[in-house]
């Protein structure tokens, strides 16, 4: 996974509530209810079934450390959803714990993956891989409220342009694509994007960010890089959704958007995670 910052998810425990309303005003859909249709279910359901379940957030050591405050956000975003949340000790000791004291899950991150573990189920569900779903369902469900579509086919035979095709990037076009949408790729990287045309015939490339923005209304930003998205390339038609952190708008750009951008800087992949990893 991308190694995330203290600073970047300091303020996660104390503004779910705000997130919620926020996504229900761009999507129509809670938290909660993104990540539920990621697994094709009734957010009513699901959130009647997930207060019986107990979550352990396992601190990993090694690599470059415990990040400050990650398991913190992760066991807020957990409780926020309706689990039973908890942190351990960290590492084989937390591991145990989580075991000792029944946890139905464990999440835990080291330097490069972030994991979700069904302790009864023989299930792991990998952030990038949830990250990418959530944000691609958030981009559906923002389509839906722009265009009136609500057929459930709302990016079949549609352009989506993916930036970044690092783990959450890759997964998205994959995504993308089972959804019936044209996905176009581009990364800073050529060879990146070589080797992911040539092994998914079915992806368009566009030469750079501007004119990929300038034909295609629909985008899933997963780059790590600032400010490569600037108010020119925004159209009234423009949708945004974007899991990489930090997001890619400068601040005009934001300005020019509004409420046609979707962006967090954990939740939504950690909600995704718990809800396919139970569901």
């Amino acid at each position: 996974m991308t190694r995330l910052s203290s600073e970047s998810i300091r303020d996660i425990p104390t503004s779910l509530e705000v997130l919620d309303r926020d996504l229900l005003y761009r999507t129509g859909y809670t938290l909660l209810g993104l990540a539920a249709r990621t697994a094709v279910k009734s957010s009513i359901d699901v959130e009647s079934e997930i207060r019986n379940y107990t979550a352990a957030v396992v601190p990993v050591s090694s690599g470059a450390g415990v990040i400050p405050g990650f398991a913190e956000s992760v066991r807020a975003i957990l409780s926020h959803i309706g689990l039973k949340a908890f942190i351990t000790p960290p590492d084989i000791a937390g591991i145990g714990e989580a075991v000792e004291r029944r946890a139905d899950l464990f999440f835990a991150a080291d330097d490069h993956r972030f994991l979700a573990f069904n302790l009864t189920g023989s299930l792991v569900v990998d952030n990038a891989r949830a990250t990418a779903a959530g944000f691609v369902q958030a981009l559906a469900a923002a389509i839906e409220i722009a265009s009136g579509d609500l057929t459930g086919r709302v990016l079949a035979d549609r352009d989506v342009l993916v930036l970044g095709l690092g783990a959450v990037g890759k997964h998205a076009a994959m995504e993308l694509q089972r959804l019936g949408a044209q996905v176009w790729v581009y990364d800073s990287d050529a060879a990146k994007v070589t080797v992911f045309a040539d092994s998914s015939k079915r992806v368009m490339t566009v030469p750079d960010i501007e004119t990929g923005l300038r034909k295609i209304d629909y985008i899933f930003d997963a780059t790590p890089a600032a400010g490569i998205i600037d108010e020119n390339m925004i159209r009234s038609t423009t949708i945004i959704s974007c899991p990489g952190v930090p997001h890619g708008l400068t601040g005009a750009a934001l300005s020019r958007i509004g409420s046609r951008f979707i962006h967090d800087n954990l939740p939504l992949g950690v909600a995704t995670m718990a809800v396919q990893c139970l569901f």
